[in-house]
């Protein structure tokens, strides 16, 4: 029986480094492994060195790949073999299905094939002519990965002591390049993933206050992509102040419902770009005590989602012609300012321009176009920033006022309607006429108190109810009058010298 030979221990050690250098300066992990595999092949003078890859742990078999070789002649080589790939060995022989366990706990294991004892695992080891082989457990986050084997099918190669500690140093190598390699491969995926998704990712220990962002959520605060370390409450101060109440709250609300998820639009500040708007999306977890100890997830920039929806809004509440919110709009804002408990006292005004259809007539429809957009402006400059003027009809217009008893409101109607009367407005009647026309028309006017303390629809009917029923009345009354709801007669007021129920022209082109 030949005598065991051993491998020299120095001149593993010293494949060891030239193979750990090769790790870490290569392109590719792979190539490095190839690198390491061929040190280590040739300083031990084996004759094939080679790693299984764990494909999948069954109850009754072990499936594998063979995917790294390194053979000192091409008589050696296997990794080509059909028998290698992607093959599954059956747990029939209890010597394997031991090592299998084995390996599971990082356990090596060293064979001189004519000292087993027969059975599977020695005739599958004289069928390729393996006269020893030694196998070293690849364990990657605590887990079985692969296994690194060298066979030597000339000498009984025996690996006790110093040579198997080396080569157990080359499996840990492997494994920390394993590891760097799906590190690198999930910072690439996370970076395309925050790229396409335009987010960036965070985590917060809430017992320490220990903070992590992903670079990309670094650089949409200003920070270098190696910051090396933002406290939670500068990471917190980046959220508008009164965003971040509302982001307090909802956590509260969260833990308070058991619940492990929120999300919520912010604005977010930062030194190089202006506020932008994005979501928080937060997963929330809990230690033995049941008590919130770690929360994470997403910041996604929103900004374009919060401008379409701008877009929209505008689009569905406001009045394309004169800019001027529509009903819908008008309809938001009331129901806004009676579900509100600290609302004062408000009022509804109905205004109609009189005898609308006639200058349509006269004048053409561009020209009563222009006429509302001009007599938009002219209301404009008369009301306050915090006063609501709405377009809710073709000539109809609704002003929502706060803060005024009812004098004030009929003096404001009153105001209005003076403002109007008193002005000249420019029109060109059509397109082929150069000439500019002025024109003078009048308003009636109707006002209602908006009731708090009732169903908002409800009082929001019944408030544009009682204005349209004054407007009739100032309508009925002559035109070209204000009247508050319940109040009887006409009020004094100015007369116009010409019928009431002709539009007229003044100024220049006017003859």
């Amino acid at each position: 029986m030949p005598v065991p030979v051993h491998p020299d221990a120095k001149r593993l050690l010293a494949a060891l480094a030239r193979g750990s250098q090769a790790l870490m300066k290569g392109r590719f992990w792979g190539d490095g492994v190839d690198a390491l595999l061929g040190e280590i092949g040739r300083a031990s003078g084996a004759s094939r060195v080679w790693i299984f890859q764990l494909l999948e742990l069954q109850d009754d078999a072990v499936i594998q790949d063979y995917v790294f070789e390194w053979a000192a002649a091409p008589r050696y080589r296997q990794l080509t073999h059909k028998r290698f790939r992607f093959f599954s060995t059956l747990f029939d022989d209890p010597i394997y299905q031991r090592m299998v366990e084995e390996r599971q706990r990082g356990v090596a294991q060293r064979f001189i094939t004519e000292r087993m004892a027969n059975g599977p695992l020695r005739e599958n080891l004289e069928s390729q002519r393996i006269c020893s082989m030694v196998t070293v457990p690849i364990m990657v986050n605590g887990r079985w990965w692969g296994t690194l084997g060298i066979d030597d099918c000339e000498r009984p190669l025996d690996w006790e002591g110093t040579g198997l500690d080396a080569l157990v140093v080359g499996a840990e190598l492997i494994a920390s390049a394993i590891y760097r390699h799906q590190l690198s491969s999930r910072r690439r995926q996370l970076e395309l993933f925050q790229q396409v998704a335009d987010c960036g990712i965070w985590e917060v220990d809430l017992h320490s206050g220990s903070t992590w962002c992903s670079r990309a959520l670094l650089r949409t605060l200003g920070y270098p992509d190696d910051y090396a370390r933002l406290p939670l409450r500068r990471l917190l101060a980046h959220i508008v102040p009164a965003d971040r109440q509302r982001l307090w709250a909802q956590l509260r609300e969260c833990l308070a419902r058991s619940r492990r998820s929120c999300r919520l639009d912010v604005r977010l500040r930062s030194a190089k770009e202006p506020m932008r708007w994005h979501e928080i999306v937060a997963e929330l977890a809990f230690d033995e005590s049941n008590r919130l100890s770690i929360a994470s997830g997403l910041v996604i920039d929103i900004t374009r989602r919060k401008q379409g929806e701008e877009r929209a809004m505008i689009a569905a509440e406001y009045d394309e012609l004169t800019g001027v919110m529509n009903r819908r709009g008008l309809t938001r804002h009331l129901k806004a300012i009676l579900g509100s408990t600290s609302a004062g006292p408000c009022h509804l005004l109905l205004l109609d321009i009189d005898n609308f259809k006639l200058i349509n007539d006269c004048y053409g429809h561009p020209a009563g176009d222009a006429l509302l957009k001009l007599l938009t402006t002219q209301l404009g400059n008369e009301l306050r920033g915090q006063d609501v003027l709405a377009r809710v009809g073709g000539e109809e217009f609704a002003i929502l006022v706060g803060g005024l008893d009812d004098a004030q409101a009929l003096q404001l109607g009153e105001r209005l309607r003076a403002s109007v009367a008193d002005s000249s407005f420019p029109l060109q009647s059509l397109a082929g006429d150069a000439k500019t026309r002025h024109i003078d028309i009048t308003l009636s006017i109707g006002i209602a108190r908006l009731p708090h303390g009732q169903d908002p629809q409800h009082a929001q009917a019944l408030a544009t109810a009682q204005a349209d029923q004054a407007l009739y009345a100032a309508k009925h009354a002559g035109r070209n009058r204000v009247l508050m709801f319940g109040q009887h007669g006409t009020p004094p007021g100015p007369q116009n010298d010409a019928d009431p129920a002709e539009p007229t022209l003044s100024g220049p082109g006017s003859g």
